[in-house]
C-alpha cells in the first residue's frame, strides 16, 4: 500500500459495468485506502456509492466495508469525523426504504459514535435531571425553574381520600367519570 498513493484506480472500478467481486474488492480496498489515509475525498465517493447505486447488494457491502474497518473510534479525534458525516449517514439511515441497508448503516453509526451523541454534533446544554425517590427535577432550560417539585400519583389520590379518622383504613371517594 506504500506505493499506491492514489486512489483513483479503485475510483475506476466501482463504476457500473464491472462484475460484482471486482466491485466488492475496489470497495475493500478503497475502505482500506480511507482508513489509512484518512482520505475525505474517498469517503465521499463511498457515500455516494451507497446514496446511488442502483445495486442494493453493492450499497450494502459497502457499508458493511465501512464499519468492518471503522474510519475512527468513538473518542478518537479525526478530521472525517464532523457533523456533515453524521448528518449524511443520519439521513442515509433514515430516507432509505431496503432495510437490509438501513440495518448496516445503523450499525456503522452505532461502530463509530456509539449510543452517545457524536462529539462533532454541538450541544445545546438543554438537560433536566429527575430524582425519582426525592420526586424532585433540576433543569438548566431557559423560561422554567432550575429545581421544582413534581406531583405524583399519589398526590392526586389523597384529594379523593376520605378524612374519616376512625377507620384503619380509609376509603377513597368516587371519582366522576368523564365523557
Amino acid at each position: 500500500m506504500d506505493n499506491l498513493k492514489d486512489s483513483s484506480i479503485f475510483s475506476a472500478h466501482l463504476k457500473r459495468g464491472q462484475s460484482f467481486h471486482v466491485r466488492c474488492t475496489a470497495i475493500q480496498l478503497l475502505a482500506l485506502f480511507i482508513k489509512n489515509e484518512s482520505s475525505e475525498r474517498d469517503l465521499n465517493t463511498i457515500l455516494s456509492l451507497i446514496e446511488f447505486d442502483q445495486s442494493p447488494f453493492i450499497r450494502s457491502n459497502a457499508v458493511q466495508q465501512l464499519y468492518k474497518l471503522p474510519l475512527f473510534t468513538k473518542h478518537q479525534d479525526c478530521f472525517l469525523n464532523n457533523l456533515h458525516l453524521v448528518e449524511r449517514l443520519w439521513r442515509l439511515l433514515n430516507e432509505h426504504q431496503d432495510f437490509n441497508l438501513r440495518c448496516c448503516l445503523a450499525q456503522l453509526y452505532y461502530t463509530l459514535y456509539g449510543r452517545t451523541t457524536p462529539t462533532c454534533v454541538p450541544s445545546n446544554n438543554c438537560a433536566v435531571v429527575i430524582d425519582l425517590k426525592g420526586q424532585t427535577s433540576r433543569t438548566n432550560v431557559p423560561g422554567i425553574p432550575s429545581s421544582f417539585r413534581f406531583s405524583s400519583k399519589f398526590d392526586d389520590d389523597r384529594k379523593y381520600s376520605s378524612d374519616d379518622s376512625s377507620s384503619s383504613r380509609k376509603k377513597k371517594k368516587h371519582r366522576p367519570i368523564m365523557s
